[in-house]
């Protein structure tokens, strides 16, 4: 069979790409079959099965580009701001900001539900480092701010940093049973919360 023009081989790859992006957010890895991404992409399974050798490899790849967009909106704006208390904001701000990205506009609670089994074992291990580095991308935050008599955690800095990965996906997660503007609100009062309980400047983050 003759091989696709360049351009044809990039459309068809976006559209498994995006197909399986969209259906791993909503149903999980155990409730899309590759029949599924093949029908979303109005592909054959055997055009799917010329990109990728497997749903496990699809899969990795969508949940790369879930975590990239997190780098992108969260976890790269807190990295390269020195001010510990505008990293924080930008935490929150970053999650407003991904949640109106077209890619996660059905939700993406899906990739949360990877079961535990011999073939997803890489994928758990993807989704673990992607936590632990954002963990302390967040811990190093906290330090700076402790650090320059911003913040007064007490001992309480591994504990905290873990806990705001958990708000993060405790707003994240139902992305679809909420309006923008609820979210908007959401995330007004968990950052005026934390900064009141942390803060030693008194100012309040405004959303």
């Amino acid at each position: 069979m003759a091989r696709k023009p360049a351009h044809e081989q990039f459309d068809t790859l976006k559209a498994i790409q995006n197909g399986a992006f969209d259906l791993f957010g909503r149903y999980g890895y155990d409730g899309v079959s590759i029949g599924d991404i093949s029908t979303a992409a109005n592909l054959s399974k055997g055009a799917l099965y010329w990109h990728y050798a497997s749903k496990e490899a699809l899969y990795l790849d969508c949940l790369k580009r879930l975590h990239a967009l997190f780098d992108s909106y969260i976890f790269d704006p807190m990295r390269n701001d020195s001010d510990p208390a505008r990293a924080v904001i930008a935490l929150f701000s970053g999650i407003g900001r991904l949640l109106k990205d077209p890619l996660v506009e059905n939700g993406i609670a899906g990739f949360w539900l990877v079961p535990a089994s011999p073939e997803t074992v890489e994928l758990e291990a993807a989704q673990r480092a992607f936590e632990l580095n954002s963990m302390k991308v967040i811990e190093g935050v906290l330090s700076r701010g402790v650090e320059m008599g911003r913040f007064d955690l007490g001992g309480d800095l591994e504990d905290m940093s873990r806990a705001i990965i958990s708000v993060v996906e405790a707003v994240v997660l139902p992305l679809r049973h909420q309006t923008p503007e609820e979210v908007r609100r959401t995330l007004g009062v968990l950052a005026r919360t934390l900064f009141r309980a942390y803060d030693k400047s008194g100012v309040l983050p405004q959303f």
